[in-house]
């Protein structure tokens, strides 16, 4: 699979905000867990993510404090059909 990350200055606007895919040094740098140093660190930036796509219900699952999986689930707002090519 391949990380995926929102990029846009302007959090306020939806509707241009686009998905874009990680260079390839840093998806080589989450595969080798070099990026996230702690599962909290990432739970905030997941949830943070779920409330930049306007969710109502965030669900979150947590294994072994995050080391073993870390699972959000949400309501929000999903990928554009024309972003789906890059996943």
């Amino acid at each position: 699979e391949t990380p995926l990350v929102e990029h846009q200055s302007d959090m306020s606007d939806m509707a241009g905000r686009r998905i874009v895919q990680l260079e390839e040094a840093v998806i080589n740098r989450i595969a080798a867990g070099e990026v996230v140093v702690r599962p909290a660190n990432a739970l905030k930036e997941l949830i943070e993510n779920s409330l930049d796509a306007k969710s109502q219900r965030i669900n979150v699952m947590v294994k072994s404090g995050g080391l073993k999986m870390l699972r959000i689930e949400d309501d929000g707002h999903g990928i554009r059909a024309e972003d789906l090519p890059i996943l």
